[in-house]
């Protein structure tokens, strides 16, 4: 009796995700060479199962059955519909259990809902099991250098490339963490980078230490670049060393290569060079300084002492030299302190003394001490732009706005300083209740020639939300330290969860947009993070309020809503019409049914 399948040999990697044999039943009707295709078809097998009715048995008669809800948990997937995968996988499992596959999923979904623990376990677990698919080493070792498992995720990058050695996922991961060396060979072509080893790196740096020998500067550069590149501070030391034997004399060489003995805790190194330095500069605070910090890496509080009394001889304005002489804390608030700082302060001539002492009072919510010893410092060094911006700022906590219009405001205006006096400037007038005031110095500063971008962008974002074209939420977002969000973000209809706007995994900052239907001028937006029947609860992020919208009657009117999620957790909410902005607001979580 002639069969309509065979049975062939295999070596597709994906019969071992689903923990079936590598000799297969194939249809007579396909040729066995299809089999050997990168994507395993998966159909061509099922087919096969089926045409072997009755007679199919275990793994296949289970795999066929599993594979009804193949399509339909990639769908669930796609759209982020969580419950719903879990709820497949796991009949996929009630029939064909014990498999890679299902593990592999299960890693995705609890990654999805923000358990990387768990995801990692998982995905463990399925290596384990079919330690051939490179697909599930990947996201592990992803997983583990995102969490801070270093060796582990170095060694599952390795494995891969054991494989693949050209595996990009593997490649670039070893590259953050500092195992590989990306060397980019054309800036505006991406693709030329190319990954090497820390040995082969080491080499092609000390022999261009040798061929930067005649030219001091360029090795100056070179060992301060590799020095703070951290991948090789040893080779960075040695181009600095070079540097400073082709200039012995020469004070930055010097200083460059006492941070880096001092960095490396070669302290009496260190001291020899820092000492030589104040040796050729004996009028320099800020190597007296270094001296300083030194002789407390040495345990030699006398010499440190001393080091000190230098420094704010030479300059009695060195911050970190007054904070160690007057032992300050953070939320220090001593006023005993304060009178210390303010004697100096006058005995020396020492703006920023009195900004410390203004500081001490704040602290504790002594405001008109505050604004007093800010303007002496102000006083006694008018052009000091820190000064200022500290002047500013208590001034703006005593809520003086007459001094504000006649202490800071001339300055702002003179132009002489940089924006981020005009940025702090505005900030106040906001917290002052003065917003007009506050926008138009935002939008001159930001329309003034040679204004950084970062700047402009960050008064643009202040203009829109002090004009309520803004809205954001006390409720930070619940976003990796990485930078990657955690879970999703999604809307929250009246009785269940709505569309997924901003997907877990998205690096921040992540943006998305949708559209949102309304029947009235005012419509209310309800988000949260996370979603309804997965293992972690989900979070409300509140409702955004928006209003203005133009209504025709008896017909909904389409707006459309635009979210981005902030590294730093926060979530910026806008939303339009027919392209014109709308005024938008928020409101504070209701609790989730």
């Amino acid at each position: 009796m002639n069969l309509p399948y065979s049975w062939i040999d295999c070596a597709s990697w994906e019969l071992d995700f689903f923990s079936l044999p590598h000799r297969i039943p194939w249809p007579n009707d396909v040729a066995p060479e299809v089999a050997t295709n990168d994507p395993f078809e998966l159909e061509h097998l099922v087919t096969a199962i089926e045409l072997m009715g009755p007679e199919a048995e275990q793994p296949w008669k289970g795999f066929a059955e599993a594979s009804h809800f193949f399509e339909p948990l990639s769908e669930a997937l796609e759209d982020s519909e969580i419950a719903n995968a879990r709820n497949l996988l796991n009949q996929i499992e009630a029939v064909h259990p014990g498999t890679s596959f299902r593990l592999f999923h299960e890693a995705y979904i609890a990654r999805h809902e923000g358990r990387l623990e768990d995801a990692i376990g998982l995905y463990k677990q399925a290596v384990e099991k079919t330690p051939g698919v490179l697909d599930i080493w990947k996201n592990l070792g992803v997983l583990l250098g995102m969490t801070g498992h270093r060796d582990e995720a170095v060694a599952a990058f390795r494995k891969i490339l054991a494989t693949a050695p050209s595996d990009h996922t593997a490649l670039e991961g070893l590259a953050q963490l500092r195992e590989l060396v990306k060397l980019i060979r054309d800036p505006n072509d991406p693709k030329s980078a190319m990954y090497v080893e820390i040995p082969t790196f080491r080499q092609m740096a000390t022999n261009q230490i040798t061929n930067l020998a005649q030219d001091p500067d360029q090795l100056l550069a070179y060992g301060e670049e590799l020095f703070r590149g951290g991948i090789v501070p040893d080779v960075g030391l040695a181009a600095l060393e070079a540097a400073r034997t082709a200039r012995p004399d020469h004070p930055r060489t010097i200083f460059a290569v006492a941070s880096a003995y001092r960095t490396m805790g070669r302290l009496e190194e260190a001291h020899a060079s820092i000492t030589q330095l104040t040796q050729l500069l004996p009028d320099n605070a800020e190597a007296y300084f270094h001296l300083a910090q030194v002789n407390n890496a040495m345990g030699n509080p006398e010499a440190e002492r001393a080091a000190l009394t230098r420094t704010l001889e030479l300059n009695p304005n060195v911050q970190s030299a007054l904070g160690i002489w007057f032992e300050l804390k953070p939320g220090e608030h001593d006023p005993k302190k304060e009178q210390q700082l303010v004697e100096f302060a006058e005995e020396r001539k020492s703006w920023m003394a009195f900004v410390l002492a203004s500081a001490l009072c704040r602290e504790r919510g002594d405001f008109p001490r505050a604004v007093r010893w800010a303007e002496r410092a102000v006083e006694i060094e008018p052009e000091s732009e820190e000064a200022l911006l500290h002047l500013t700022a208590i001034i703006g906590d005593a809520r003086d706005i007459q001094k504000l219009a006649s202490a800071v405001k001339p300055k702002v205006d003179s132009g002489k300083f940089s924006k981020r006096l005009d940025w702090n400037y505005a900030h106040v007038l906001r917290q002052l209740g003065l917003t007009n005031d506050a926008v138009h110095v935002l939008r001159k500063a930001a329309a003034t020639e040679g204004a950084p971008e970062d700047f402009k962008a960050a008064c643009s974002t202040s203009l829109e939300a002090w004009g309520g074209l803004l809205a954001g939420t006390n409720v930070p977002l619940e976003v990796h330290e990485s930078g990657v969000l955690l879970r999703d973000v999604l809307l929250r209809l009246e009785d269940d969860d709505g569309g997924v706007i901003l997907n877990a995994g998205s690096q921040t900052p992540a943006q998305g947009v949708f559209p949102w239907r309304a029947n009235a001028s005012e419509t209310s937006v309800t988000l949260q993070q996370g979603q309804t029947g997965s293992a972690v609860a989900p979070r409300s992020l509140g409702e955004f309020k928006v209003g203005s919208i133009q209504i025709t009657p008896g017909e909904p009117a389409t707006i459309e809503c635009h979210l981005t999620a902030l590294p730093d957790g926060a979530l910026h909410f806008r939303a339009a019409q027919n392209g014109k902005r709308l005024q938008v607001g928020w409101a504070p979580p209701r609790l989730v049914a």
